[in-house]
């Protein structure tokens, strides 16, 4: 029943989105293909009439960013009947959190998970990582001090009372929350037990 009703709810959110109406300043895409692909672009204004139109500043896929007419003075725009508009879908135009220094991650594999705090990054041939200076660029494997998730989040140490040190495949991580020291402890990963008994 629950299930059911979860679905439900899913269903409407996605149907009260898909019929929100065109306005000035939405990001959409062109139902319709016109050309090799289908154009995106931002509502400048609607011209109302008998066929509603609307008025769009062409952006690129990639970036969003505007695109230039032939001689790079003005900014290409077009127009479409607004029937033939949908909105964009936004997801894929969020930037992905990266890794960087001091970054706390949980490393899964083959159902171990392992914590630990990056302290630099390796690239998979040996070469130099230009991580350092650019930020990472998702393929560099990440290296780690291993902590404990709970108390403060200490670093373990090994036989010899050297920090234990592991190397992790960026796909295999995930970015931790921390949680601040109040009366139930000090710093520790949010859902601790939760994540370990996964």
């Amino acid at each position: 029943m629950q299930l059911i009703c979860y679905c439900e709810s899913v269903v409407k959110k996605i149907k009260r989105k898909a019929d929100r109406p065109i306005s000035v300043g939405d990001k959409i895409v062109e139902k319709i293909k016109t050309r090799a692909y289908k154009r995106i672009g931002e509502v400048l204004f609607i011209r109302d009439g008998k066929v509603p139109k609307v008025e769009i500043l062409e952006l690129n896929r990639h970036d969003l960013s505007p695109l230039k007419s032939t001689d790079l003075q003005k900014n290409k725009t077009f127009s479409l009947p607004i029937s033939h508009c949908k909105h964009l879908n936004m997801l894929r135009y969020q930037e992905k959190k990266r890794f960087k220094m001091g970054d706390v991650i949980q490393r899964n594999s083959n159902g171990r998970v392992r914590f630990g705090t990056i302290v630099g990054f390796v690239h998979p041939e040996g070469l130099y990582s230009e991580s350092y200076e650019k930020g990472h660029n998702g393929k560099d494997l990440l290296e780690c001090v291993e902590i404990s998730g709970r108390s403060g989040l200490p670093r373990k140490l090994d036989a010899d009372g050297n920090p234990k040190v592991f190397i992790a495949e960026p796909e295999k991580c995930k970015h931790c929350e921390i949680l601040p020291m109040d009366r139930n402890g000090g710093v520790r990963i949010k859902n601790y037990w939760e994540i370990k008994n996964s």
